[in-house]
């Protein structure tokens, strides 16, 4: 009988140690998933806030009044400074139609009367008459300056003209470039026939000086010749004086005429703001006009993060320039529409002022 003893033999099969080498990453396939969810993130955001919301840029403004006469007038002195806080009644500054300077009349023929003016006050005629006359040139002199950039600047563009037409006939520009640079051309034109127009009446006030610093001159050699108030003289510049008492209550901010210059009944002479109430213009796309009305809430970002709510309570129907600060450069003008927004509860008055003359962020819901 056959032995069924054998001897077992080790075994030819030899386990494999695993490979512990970490697994590499496709790092192309990764950031090419973040960019896509990114862009996503982006383009939601976009759509959502194009969609359902409008927003706008806004300045931070006081209510002011800007002071004008209804006549050509010279300031004599101001009764307050830059600053001063003003109640309604207190007299702001003196004044005399500049008619009465300029012409030099009322000039009386007396001598010695109480209330009168002495060769003094000739000399003092002659000196704020030197002066207007200094200062008038010195208008007209950067008037000038600036006509001559102008004029450069348009010569640049009419080079250009040309080459612009062909590159937007090629396609190789946009024909909003071309429609820029024309629009340029327009306007200044448009403001160096506005700093020409201003020149002929500086021009015509220095002549208006000049003759009348002739009659002054004329008179100051009679012996005992006064000015106004005299028994024989009849009515001067004293008696032509004026004062001007503030409408309303408030600060002035600004004061737009020097001392001794003449005013033109178009042209500012100061500034008062109220104490409150603050206010934000806001600029509006026009396209988003049907979005808005008086009454609604809107939400407010001022430039440091902080947000506030207000209240629409006007807008207007006419369009305005968008204001430099957020014009955008070498564009043509935006014109928006302008809104009034008041804070809805008085205590943001407070917070609101800190931004004074700073822009803010509107954002407000379309439906």
């Amino acid at each position: 009988m056959k032995s069924i003893d054998f001897k077992r033999k080790g075994s030819a099969i030899r386990v494999m140690n695993e490979d512990t080498r970490k697994i590499k990453y496709n790092w192309d396939r990764v950031v090419y998933i973040v960019f896509i969810i990114g862009a996503l993130v982006f383009l939601s955001y976009y759509a959502v806030n194009k969609l359902f919301y409008i927003k706008a840029d806004g300045q931070v403004l006081y209510e002011n009044v800007i002071i004008r006469l209804t006549e050509d007038c010279r300031v004599l002195s101001y009764q307050k400074k830059e600053g001063d806080t003003v109640r309604k009644g207190d007299s702001l500054f003196v004044y005399t139609p500049a008619k009465t300077n300029l012409d030099g009349g009322g000039f009386g023929a007396t001598g010695g009367v109480k209330g009168g003016y002495n060769d003094t006050t000739y000399q003092n005629q002659l000196d704020w008459r030197e002066k207007e006359k200094y200062a008038l040139q010195k208008k007209a002199g950067t008037n000038q300056i600036l006509i001559t950039q102008d004029k450069s600047l348009i010569k640049s563009y009419e080079s250009e003209l040309q080459r612009l037409e062909n590159e937007v006939v090629l396609d190789v520009l946009p024909k909003s470039r071309l429609e820029y640079v024309q629009n340029e051309i327009l306007r200044l034109n448009t403001a160096i026939d506005a700093l020409n127009s201003e020149n002929m009446q500086y021009y015509g006030l220095i002549y208006q000086l000049g003759e009348s610093e002739k009659k002054v001159q004329i008179l100051s050699t009679r012996n005992g010749l006064i000015l106004g108030g005299g028994a024989n003289g009849g009515g001067g510049i004293m008696d032509s004086t004026k004062v001007f008492y503030s409408p309303i209550n408030g600060t002035v901010t600004r004061i737009y005429t020097q001392q001794f210059e003449v005013a033109l009944k178009s042209d500012q002479i100061l500034a008062i703001h109220k104490n409150t109430p603050m206010y934000i213009k806001g600029f509006f796309e026009q396209e988003d006009m049907n979005y808005f009305k008086e009454g609604d809430m809107v939400n407010i970002e001022f430039p440091d993060g902080t947000k506030s709510s207000g209240i629409i309570k006007r807008f207007y129907y006419a369009t305005y320039s968008l204001p430099d600060e957020f014009q955008k450069r070498y564009e043509p003008t935006t014109r928006t529409i302008a809104a009034d927004i008041y804070p809805v509860e008085e205590s943001e008055y407070k917070h609101w002022k800190s931004f004074y003359k700073l822009g803010a962020t509107i954002t407000k819901y379309k439906y």
